[in-house]
């Protein structure tokens, strides 16, 4: 038998919008959930939205891990950065760029570049130096 709507969203909330453990919460196969959400969009749109929930928690998740923790001090000059509680994560970095960002030019593609008509778009090449602070922060740490 149906739950109703309000008994459904309660236990689709506990369960993160996640079919398979709604189906158990309920007693119920898998499949009777589906077939619940094909004969009301109101059980859909109640899935839908816990999902959603579910991956707005991930992508804060993983906006973390992509940033890292900063350490900051404070210095007589105000707030200073110095070093890392927790490294930024660049393969998830990458990751979310590469999706997220993909409207806005990050990510691979085969796009061909007709803007330069294959010339160089410098005349010079740009040098960037890293400063790696690793070793010294945990040389602190130590």
């Amino acid at each position: 038998m149906r739950p109703s709507l309000k008994r459904f969203k309660e236990v689709a909330k506990k369960c993160n919008g996640n079919v398979s453990a709604i189906a158990s919460a309920l007693c119920v196969n898998r499949r009777t959930i589906y077939d619940w959400m094909d004969e009301d969009e109101q059980f859909k749109t109640v899935i839908e939205e816990y999902r959603g929930r579910l991956f707005d928690k991930c992508l804060k998740t993983a906006e973390l891990l992509a940033n890292g923790v900063p350490t900051i001090e404070m210095t007589e000059n105000g707030p200073q950065f110095t070093g890392w509680k927790v490294m930024p994560d660049s393969s998830m970095l990458r990751y979310l760029l590469s999706t997220l960002g993909r409207k806005d030019g990050f990510g691979e593609s085969t796009a061909i570049d007709i803007t330069s008509k294959g010339e160089r778009i410098m005349s010079e090449p740009i040098q960037i130096e890293v400063i790696d602070r690793r070793e010294q922060i945990d040389n602190k740490e130590q």
